[in-house]
């Protein structure tokens, strides 16, 4: 019978997707590295970039647990129809854009005022 979740499920429309965000993820380490490093004293570098690093550490272990109980929850204990799995893939990848969203708003607005701040 096969794969239920191969069988006209748009699986590599999904991985695609995935492999998108993954690379845009990689990509952005550098450079929030950079900005943070050369927002502080040299003296206090190392300090800023341990920081960002346990956030960032602590950031995702949060999200993959936040977000794999929410597919769960969604998807049912066993995700075994592409239904199922597509309702707790929407239902996640929602909850992830709307906190990236929020995560947007919020640096935007201390970005901004912390420059405006600064050229006073």
């Amino acid at each position: 019978m096969g794969n239920p979740l191969k069988q006209n499920s748009g699986l590599g429309l999904i991985e695609m997707a995935l492999v998108i965000v993954g690379i845009g993820l990689g990509l952005n380490t550098a450079p929030v590295n950079g900005v943070a490093v050369a927002a502080v004293p040299p003296a206090r570098a190392g300090t800023a970039s341990g920081i960002l690093n346990t956030a960032r550490m602590v950031g995702a272990t949060l999200g993959v647990a936040v977000l794999g109980s929410l597919f769960a929850a969604y998807a049912g204990q066993q995700a075994n129809t592409i239904e199922s799995f597509l309702a707790g893939l929407r239902a996640a990848m929602t909850a992830a854009g709307v906190a990236e969203l929020l995560g947007a708003a919020v640096a935007f607005t201390f970005i901004r005022a912390n420059s405006l701040d600064a050229k006073k």
